[in-house]
């Protein structure tokens, strides 16, 4: 797992953000070769949890198949009912939107889940989280597969070092600060995890979370943490501090059949520790509208009030799986870093370029996908997930040196993805209002390159409009034509339904018109239309779609 600090050039500040390496199996090799660092020194602190007992016997793992992750019953546990669009018995059906967030976060979660394994296995330690509930009395003997309720609960952690209150508790310590938290917490019953990460060429990457669960003397002079790390269940090892220079050490692999890498760091590569408290009950909903409050159990099953606050859009950025090197930076309309926009990584493989942004609520801003560092074309989805909206982009193609750019103006509700090469994506939209949640997804055409497609909301007369664009200062035939098709999705508290339209032509410039207000399912299909003019008025009526 990767935690980045660095600055992503003048375009995004980096924040921090926690992803992991994942295992397939455990080769342990020996102290001498420099392989692990294993406990050897005498005990001065302990908090009482056995690695051997209390740790997973399983090692860490990405989105292998047959592993599930976040639910919707799980995204309802940790932002309560405001996430459902209907409750069908005690099934939660997510709004689209909430739907959105969830697919994002499980795709990242294909680094690794050393978060949450770390989080939870101290959780079930204490007693906070009762491990019977997945199947044994403690956390060795419970086994992962077919495991769904462990599964879910192990994302529904891994997703907090993104949530308030888990982010707002996050500790940056120098070493000897972080042994002297440790050992207060540890008599008071508390634990953190911990996260590190390695320097290489200027760039935080390896990141990886582990649990400290002792200190010992070592007798060269120097501190233990003795660590439970989830790329090696059951083994102890050992993070080395330097008391004088205030500096650590620890050796390990992303993943064990590879060679080790020594971590180092003091003051200027601090270590992190989450308490594990705060991932334990409800979260600050990111994607919530900011009026909305609920009441949510988080996973430790005690409800208390949570609320939508979000003070930012969020961007995800999604590779497929096995690609990497896509790189993501944002800035204003005009090409100018934005004050307050940050970007987060959790980073599989040492790759470095930012996979989510946020950037503050109401700020108009192009995001710049790019293709530079690739050495073959890849595929990739791009969402903008804000209070109560998503806006996003799925399936299009990044190629090598090539740049795709988002405009997303929110005072206009709108969405513009321009392709650099030739692509078939898919565009979506999903929003909520008073009276149902909906979801648009735009596809069946093929831009060209340079070509874009704009989707936007119009409130006031309830219709979303999608417009195809030609590359600019090309010569446009006005007799050529494109095909568009739709499926719009409408939740309410007591239905579901679904339309799809058939292939729709569209000349150059021209917008289709759907009036999801006036779509009354039951009673009458969805009015759509052409807008010749661009003004978002429907100029030709087309057959309603049912």
């Amino acid at each position: 797992m990767l935690i980045h600090t660095r600055t992503a050039g003048l375009l995004a500040v980096l924040a921090l953000l926690v992803g992991c390496g994942s295992v397939a199996d455990d080769t342990a090799g020996s102290t001498d070769s420099g392989s692990r660092t294993v406990p050897t020194g005498e005990v001065v602190a302990a908090s009482g949890f056995d690695v051997a007992v209390d740790g997973f016997s399983f090692p860490n793992y990405g989105n292998d198949e047959g592993v599930a992750n976040l639910a919707p019953n799980t995204v309802r546990a940790l932002f309560g009912d405001q996430v459902c669009a209907r409750l069908n018995g005690a099934e939660c059906v997510l709004t689209p939107t909430a739907d959105k967030w969830m697919q994002a976060q499980n795709t990242d979660m294909d680094g690794g889940h050393c978060f949450g394994l770390a989080g939870l296995s101290w959780a079930m330690y204490t007693g906070a989280i009762d491990p019977n509930r997945y199947g044994a009395p403690q956390a060795a003997d419970i086994a992962l597969a077919g495991n769904t309720a462990l599964q879910n609960d192990i994302a529904a952690v891994f997703v907090t070092q993104e949530t308030a209150p888990t982010t707002e508790s996050k500790l940056t310590l120098a070493p000897n600060d972080a042994i002297a938290t440790l050992q207060e917490a540890w008599s008071a019953g508390r634990g953190y995890a911990l996260a590190i990460f390695n320097i290489k060429d200027g760039e935080a990457t390896d990141g990886h979370a582990v649990t400290p669960v002792a200190v010992e003397q070592l007798d060269n002079g120097n501190t233990g943490i003795v660590l439970y790390d989830n790329n090696f269940p059951g083994e102890p090892q050992v993070l080395e501090v330097d008391p004088v220079a205030n500096t650590w050490t620890y050796t390990t692999a992303a993943d064990p059949s590879q060679d080790p890498d020594i971590y180092t760091g003091g003051v200027d590569n601090p270590l992190e520790l989450w308490p594990v408290e705060p991932m334990l009950g409800p979260q600050t909903c990111p994607f919530c509208p900011a009026s909305a409050t609920s009441a949510a159990p988080g996973i430790d099953g005690n409800p208390r009030p949570v609320s939508g606050t979000s003070r930012f859009t969020s961007v995800y950025l999604n590779e497929e799986q096995g690609s990497q090197g896509v790189q993501m930076t944002v800035t204003d309309l005009a090409g100018i870093p934005i004050p307050g926009a940050t970007a987060t990584t959790p980073i599989d493989g040492g790759d470095t370029g930012a996979s989510r942004l946020q950037v503050p609520l109401g700020i108009p801003f192009i995001v710049n996908i790019d293709g530079s560092t690739l050495t073959q074309a890849a595929s990739a989805d791009l969402s903008v997930i804000g209070p109560g909206y998503a806006f996003g982009v799925d399936q299009f193609l990044v190629a090598p040196g090539d740049i795709n750019q988002v405009v997303f103006s929110p005072d206009r509700n709108s969405f513009e993805f321009r392709s650099a090469a030739t692509s078939a994506p898919d565009v979506f939209h999903t929003f909520e209002n008073e009276t149902a949640a909906f979801g648009f997804l735009f596809g069946g055409l093929e831009l060209p390159t340079g070509g874009s497609i704009t989707v936007s909301l119009n409130t006031a007369n309830q219709t979303v409009t999608a417009r195809t664009a030609p590359p600019p200062d090309t010569t446009v035939d006005p007799n050529a034509t494109s095909t568009v098709d739709f499926v719009i999705e409408r939740i309410d508290d007591q239905t579901e339904n679904t339309v799809t339209s058939d292939p729709i032509e569209l000349a150059p410039n021209e917008s289709l018109v759907v009036g999801y207000g006036a779509w009354t399912p039951g009673d009458n299909g969805v009015p759509v239309g052409i807008d010749y003019t661009n003004d978002g008025v429907i100029d030709e009526q087309l057959v309603d779609a049912s």
